[in-house]
């Protein structure tokens, strides 16, 4: 059996983007797994550790050399190796040569049937030792790094300037050379509670010895964990709820390697300006967790990370706290200069703002909602005269100093100031739902109003954006189109709004200057969407098979496509499901093979046998109840009595045969069975289910 021996290798760093901390640490362990895949070498789990200061992986139960291998070359082929008298030719000796070895050491073997020479020999495996110095600069440079910074004046890159390289393989040091640095077995603690060299005598001891004599807790999972529990800890003391993302949590916990906890106050005259105002700037600027009562109320309390156990709490949360004031003290300035002017006043200055250079203004791009929301509004039966105020002032909120700041606070902005120009809070509310959903998954606009706006703002942006020839390639989305997409069908879908995407697309379109031809795009643009749906329902684990029977009836409604999808998928649980879509798929190769859907009705006369009568009889009983029911949308019920057509569709195959020799029998029968196609077309082209 071979030995086995952990591997650690460990990169030692200035501090790191907190964000990148985690996200770096795993693409190294994946690449070095990777890496060692390649060389053949089986290993264990690996686990990744990482701080401000570091990138670690501990490799388990690695071998210790790669296996045995055979290596085979075959050379030319024998009629070409001898001549007449058998003797080696000079193709046969350069072969030999080049595998060091002479003629008579190669043999004669049958390749794709004809006789060539082959070398073959056994070459022993090589120690991992030897392997990991070369391993490990292949690891190092597919990094992924988006910013590479150089230091000192070599010419090695990396995201942060590397200080150490630790690379262990059981109680061995593997001499690497990476980043100008020789490799070690030392590692380095916190920079100020334990900054000495900290021997590793075993990978296995790293994270161990890390937390007792470092000061350095390097699971980032483990230091989360008690990051939380600091957290609710401070919170229960105070009585509060902390207010934080797991996003949020991950930068804290990437900006500490000794996580510490502290209570932090600033003056309640703050909590005058908006509550989000102060939420954003403490935890996007600053990394505080803010608190609120059990009401759910802000308080003017957070709660701060200090990388340090210091012996002077107390200055470090006075220091925090001057920290957070003159950031307050701007926003509370932009925001009380804000309350002077109403968003209306602002509607005229929209002109002086870009929003395309070739799609015009702000101004002009609130002209086109205005009007596409009067559409849609119509449509759905909104409320329009809060649909147009809405969208009238719906951009204004981007002119203010404190969007201007924060501009994560778009939308949100407007409310506050809607609702203090004495606006309807309807429409106030509808300014802000405009940018649901933020982010993926996030949550949608609830309001009426709110969807048609977020949705008239989306799609003159992807009509648009599609009409200069803007639109997302590969990665690149610069306008967020993709979200954009998404945000739009969700609405419909979620929030169960039916309304025609491919007319709503052409009335976008017939909103914007004629010289950009934004009509042809339409079509594109909802073909952009529908990819996006296809994705959208495949990530709520949909079949796709399901997904694509539905969507090659081109539905134009996407709620609508949404309960069809919903009706096939629990169709084919049926027992009968499975047949009869066998049987449609028969149904509809007949079809396709006749060049027609048929004649447009079933001439009963030409009923001869008694399977197709009592086919034809099924199909007329079912027919008007069924037709109703599509009508009325209730997908699953009808489908539920098409099912009952199972046993004599099966009947009418075994006993009647399609392609008879009479013209007019035949003609009759595809009518027949174009008339139990066209009921099961009604929701979803059956005959693309998978049996």
């Amino acid at each position: 059996m071979t030995a086995k021996k952990d591997l650690l290798v460990e990169l030692g760093t200035e501090d790191l983007p907190a964000r990148l901390v985690l996200e770096q640490a795993t693409e190294l362990g994946e690449v070095l797994c990777e890496q060692l895949a390649v060389a053949e070498l089986g290993c264990g789990e690996h686990r990744v550790f990482c701080t401000p200061r570091r990138l670690a992986v501990v490799v388990e139960q690695l071998d210790t050399r790669s296996p045995n291998r055979t290596v085979e070359r075959w050379g030319p082929a024998k009629a070409i190796a001898f001549n007449e008298a058998g003797n080696p030719t000079a193709a046969a000796t350069g072969f030999a040569r080049s595998c060091n070895v002479d003629v008579d050491q190669l043999q004669i073997e049958s390749s794709a049937g004809e006789p060539k020479l082959v070398f073959r020999e056994q070459q022993a495996g090589l120690e991992t030792r030897a392997l990991l110095p070369g391993l490990l600069e292949a690891v190092f440079a597919k990094l992924t790094v988006r910013k590479r910074m150089r230091w000192n004046a070599g010419e090695d890159e990396f995201i942060r300037p590397v200080r150490w390289l630790t690379v262990l393989y059981g109680s061995e040091t593997i001499p690497a050379q990476a980043f100008g640095l020789a490799s070690g077995s030392i590692t380095y603690g916190h920079r100020f509670h334990s900054p000495k060299a900290i021997e590793i005598p075993q990978p296995s001891h790293y994270c161990r010895l890390l937390e007792t004599e470092g000061h350095v807790l390097a699971d980032f999972a483990a230091r989360q964990e008690n990051i939380l529990k600091q957290v609710d800890a401070v919170a229960a003391r105070t009585k509060a709820k902390p207010v934080y993302t797991q996003t949020l949590l991950d930068e804290i916990t990437g900006l500490v390697e000794w996580p510490q906890a502290l209570l932090g106050e600033f003056d309640p005259r703050f909590l005058e300006v908006p509550r989000e105002v102060l939420v954003i700037t403490m935890q996007d600027k600053q990394k505080y967790i803010p608190l609120v009562d059990q009401a759910g109320t802000l308080l003017a309390k957070f709660i701060m990370f200090s990388n340090i156990d210091s012996a002077a709490p107390e200055q470090v949360r006075r220091g925090n706290e001057k920290v957070i004031v003159p950031r307050f003290e701007d926003a509370s300035f932009f925001w009380q200069r804000d309350l002077t002017r109403s968003l209306e006043s602002r509607l005229e200055a929209l002109k002086s703002v870009v929003f395309e250079k070739e799609l015009g203004s702000l101004h002009d791009k609130t002209l086109r909602i205005h009007k596409l929301a009067d559409m849609i509004g119509e449509a759905l039966g909104a409320d329009l005269e809060t649909c147009r105020r809405s969208a009238q002032l719906s951009k204004c909120d981007l002119l203010t100093e404190i969007v201007i700041e924060l501009p994560e606070l778009q939308g949100t902005a407007g409310r506050y100031l809607a609702l203090h120009d004495g606006e309807e809070s309807a429409v106030a509310l509808a300014i802000e739902e405009q940018y649901l959903p933020r982010q993926s998954g996030g949550e949608l606009a609830e309001s009426v109003p709110g969807q048609v706006l977020a949705m008239a703002d989306k799609l003159d942006t992807l009509v648009g954006i599609f009409a200069i020839g803007k639109k997302p390639t590969g990665l690149k989305d610069p306008y967020g189109l993709r979200r954009a997409a998404l945000g739009v069908l969700r609405i419909l879908v979620e929030a169960g709004l039916d309304i025609d995407l491919p007319s709503t697309l052409k009335q976008a379109a017939g909103l914007f200057a004629k010289k950009l031809d934004a009509d042809a795009v339409a079509g594109e643009v909802h073909e952009y969407m529908i990819k996006r749906l296809y994705a959208y329902f495949s990530a709520r684990d949909v079949a796709h098979d399901v997904i694509d029977a539905v969507l090659a009836n081109r539905p134009v409604s996407p709620f609508d496509i949404a309960m069809r999808i919903e009706a096939v998928s629990r169709f084919r649980t049926l027992e009968d499901a499975g047949r009869l879509a066998a049987a449609n798929k028969r149904i509809r190769n007949i079809l396709k093979k006749s060049g027609s859907a048929g004649p447009k009705g079933v001439q009963e006369e030409l009923l001869r046998e008694d399977a197709e009568t009592a086919l034809h009889a099924a199909i007329e009983a079912l027919a008007g109840d069924v037709e109703a029911l599509f009508r009325q949308r209730h997908y699953e019920q009808a489908l539920r009595r098409l099912a009952g057509l199972r046993q004599p569709i099966d009947s009418f195959f075994d006993h009647v045969m399609v392609m008879d020799e009479d013209e007019k029998l035949k003609t009759n029968r595809i009518a027949l069975l174009a008339s139990i196609d066209t009921l099961f077309m009604h929701v979803a082209d059956f005959s693309r289910l998978q049996s």
